[in-house]
């Protein structure tokens, strides 16, 4: 059982936009050292300021990205991934992040995503793209 969910995730985590570009081993390594936690709906997976664990990526469910209004800037599902900004950016997390319905999401540890970015050029790359586009996107939301 355990080998057919490990496998299962690995094909979750390959059609995760920046993660195809690693190969299965280093996919197998990451989910060992990751944790897979299932969230009811309403939680709160973190809060505005709040300092950064690791990248959360959704395996399953919905959650949203809230301004500080309570209004829902993004909603995110299975392939996408959050916490990235406050990972390489060094600072608290920019907004709440809730839960919409139940959610499965990976927790990969800040220890080991900052091992990937820098052994993983394309990886690298791409979430630092990636977290470029949404602190953008987040500071033309503050200026409206």
């Amino acid at each position: 059982m355990e080998r057919r969910v490990t496998h299962s995730l690995v094909s979750a985590l390959q059609e995760v936009p920046g993660f195809e570009v690693l190969d299965e081993h280093l996919l197998l390594a990451l989910i060992g050292d990751s944790a897979n936690l299932y969230w009811p709906v309403g939680s709160v997976v973190f809060e505005r300021g709040g300092p950064s664990d690791g990248l959360y990526i959704v395996i399953t469910g919905r959650v949203h990205v809230l301004a500080e209004d309570g209004s829902v800037l993004a909603e995110l599902g299975p392939g996408d991934f959050f916490g990235e900004m406050s990972l390489l950016f060094g600072r608290g997390h920019r907004h709440d992040v809730r839960v919409e319905t139940p959610a499965e999401l990976m927790v990969v540890p800040k220890e080991k995503f900052d091992e990937l970015v820098g052994s993983q050029p394309d990886f690298g790359r791409y979430v630092r793209a990636k977290a470029e586009e949404r602190a953008s996107a987040d500071l033309a939301y503050r200026r409206a």
